[in-house]
């Protein structure tokens, strides 16, 4: 029986190139299907190596948060040979966080390894495609010739496992192709008999990129015609170029529950379910029902909507006009988060920030909240509100805390955020208890994320965004301890061209504003990077900077590491909890970021120190 589905600024740009290498794991974790570098030769540094590194770094930060994992994009001149176009995808089934890692793995392979100074590659993973050019390809189908891996073992009923799995790639190749372009994508599931053994179950897949179906279908079914000339009975195997890849085992190759496969039910011969499928009267019929239900549900949702509106003009007078009408839709009633969070009772309250306590809430829908309830003297204030709003409104991304709505009304102000059941990284960090959970492998991930958070804010997001207070307490963890940050109370927009502001007004958390903030009130992308570099301090040592005023002549942290490693003693600067977890190339790599980037005090400028950082990681 088969079963299928169908689914249809340059100072962060320097992070984003020299960190690759860190953000790659040193043991791939991604299968390497397809590596093909073409083209001229370029130089490093030049226009289009430049090009190149804010393509990759804009696709590797947009791709995974894509609807369809798939994402395009060109930098530079058009019909100059600094021109790059680019792009990326990921499979259906991969999250946004594998999806991020594959590309970086890509990526790496692509600009620093493999393909180094060649102006087009093509790299296939397992789980994406990255693929750059000084040529206009999209929607092209490849000409190179087809990959051909397959696994050694003969299926022990070769005669019935040629049908069986024959006919099921048959019908993984038209349902992929008959999907929706871009992102023609397709799984399947079948079971075939053997001699003196049970059935044995099979796995197909398919996946087409940037490709018209026909030509999804053609490059495809080439694919297949090789497999049937070479390899037939072979129990796994995959066939692929940049445009395709067909592949098949006896070992599950995609998540099943992430794509919502049904089998057919048990008797009713052989089945294909697809989200295209035109011909299923009991598709017809559910799309009948549905259709109406919406019908229903959208006038009910308008009535609604009237009815509150008219409610908040009536009681939120002179209280919620000041938070303009911007974001509408955001706006919650303060009686929905007083029962969501049991009137805020201290069973609920997670604890006291800055600004106010936070609250555990559920939402009518199910969904869980954090509710930060802002004091009637806290420094955030309604501007500061009204700003994190503004801009957290607009993010989308996976390093980023996001934002549910907000209420003001009745003299109270509430901000309402995603829950992150792993509360911070403070916590996790400083706590005795809680740092044992905190293993190395967990660690990398929290500074990769940061990184990942910080270019987007910088140099990919609508808005080019300085945080000014990045520091532990305001990096969340969620149940996979995947780093969030948040608190965009003292956030400053600025326009891409600007490279450096003043203020008068010095706020944020000491320790990790950089010297020309602190002293001066000068701020710039920079300044998020010093704090950045603090933090991956504290994340190695397990130490608060504040903490090393009773060591001697070690003023903070930066310095006490700087002895150390200065006196060849750096691995005494590791957590000790950490002991056989990690690998000593790995954790010195990342010393060898978070120290110059926390040295602002030197006598560099903090766009020197970093820059030189990062650049010694690329050799």
């Amino acid at each position: 029986m088969t079963s299928i589905a169908s689914s249809s600024s340059s100072s962060s740009l320097v992070i984003f190139l020299s960190v690759i290498s860190l953000l790659a794991t040193t043991a791939a974790a991604f299968k390497p299907i397809l590596v093909i570098c073409s083209g001229n030769n370029h130089s490093i540094p030049s226009p289009f190596a430049s090009n190149l590194g804010r393509s990759l770094a804009n696709l590797i930060a947009t791709t995974p948060n894509s609807p369809t994992h798939l994402f395009t994009n060109h930098y530079g001149t058009d019909s100059t040979p600094d021109m790059v176009y680019g792009i990326a995808e990921c499979r259906k089934d991969a999250s946004p966080a594998m999806c991020a890692d594959c590309l970086t793995e890509a990526a790496d392979a692509g600009y620093n390894g493999t393909c180094a100074g060649r102006k087009s590659a093509t790299i296939r993973y397992d789980y994406c495609l990255l693929r750059y050019a000084d040529y206009l390809f999209y929607s092209s189908p490849s000409n190179f010739s087809f990959v051909y891996e397959f696994k050694p073992e003969s299926a022990i009923s070769p005669a019935n496992f040629k049908t069986r799995v024959g006919k099921m790639l048959d019908e993984l190749v038209v349902a992929t192709a008959v999907g929706d372009s871009p992102g023609l994508f397709a799984v399947a599931k079948t079971t075939y008999a053997q001699i003196s053994v049970p059935s044995k179950e099979m796995y197909g897949l398919a996946w087409c990129t940037m490709l018209e179906p026909q030509e999804c279908y053609n490059c495809l079914n080439q694919g297949l015609q090789g497999y049937r000339k070479c390899c037939s009975v072979q129990i796994g195997g995959l066939v692929a170029t940049a445009s395709c890849v067909l592949a098949y085992d006896d070992q599950p190759l995609f998540n099943l529950s992430l794509l919502q496969i049904e089998a057919p039910p048990p008797g009713s011969g052989e089945g294909i379910v697809t989200e295209t499928d035109p011909g299923s009267g009991k598709t017809n019929i559910f799309l009948i029902i549905a259709t109406a239900i919406l019908g229903t549900l959208t006038v009910v949702i308008f009535c609604v909507i009237v009815i509150q509106r008219r409610k908040r003009r009536t009681s939120n007078v002179g209280v919620d006009e000041d938070m303009g009408t911007a974001h509408e839709s955001l706006r919650l009633p303060f009686a929905s988060l007083k029962a969501a969070t049991n009137s805020f009772s201290n069973e609920n309250k997670l604890g006291e920030g800055r600004f106010g306590p936070a609250y555990k809430g559920v939402l009518d829908d199910g969904r869980q909240i954090m509710v930060n309830r802002l004091t009637k003297c806290s420094e955030k204030g309604l501007s500061g509100m009204r700003r994190e709003v503004d801009l957290v409104a607009q993010l989308q991304h996976i390093n980023l805390v996001k934002l549910f709505g907000y209420c003001v009304q009745n003299k109270e102000q509430l901000l309402v955020y995603e829950y992150l059941p792993n509360a911070s990284l403070d916590e996790h960090l400083f706590d005795s208890a809680m740092r044992e959970k905190l293993d190395w492998k967990k660690r990398h991930t929290i500074i990769k994320g940061i990184a990942r958070g910080l270019v987007y804010l910088h140099n990919h997001s609508r808005l080019k965004i300085i945080h000014r207070d990045l520091n532990a307490k305001n990096i969340l963890l969620d149940d996979n301890m995947i780093p969030k940050i948040s608190d965009f109370g003292l956030a400053k927009l600025v326009g891409r061209s600007e490279s450096q502001l003043n203020t008068k007004l010095i706020a944020g958390t000491f320790g990790y504003m950089s010297p020309e903030y602190a002293t001066r009130g000068h701020f710039s992308t920079k300044s998020d990077v010093f704090s950045y570099g603090m933090v991956v301090l504290e994340v190695i040592t397990g130490r608060r900077n504040c903490s090393f005023v009773q060591f001697g002549d070690s003023l903070n942290l930066q310095t006490y590491v700087w002895q150390k490693w200065n006196g060849g003693e750096g691995e005494e600067v590791i957590d000790e909890g950490l002991r056989g977890q990690y690998q000593m190339e790995e954790v010195m790599r990342c010393l060898n970021i978070g120290l110059p980037l926390s040295s602002g005090y030197s006598g560099r400028t903090a766009e020197h120190v970093y820059s030189d950082a990062f650049l010694e990681l690329r050799h």
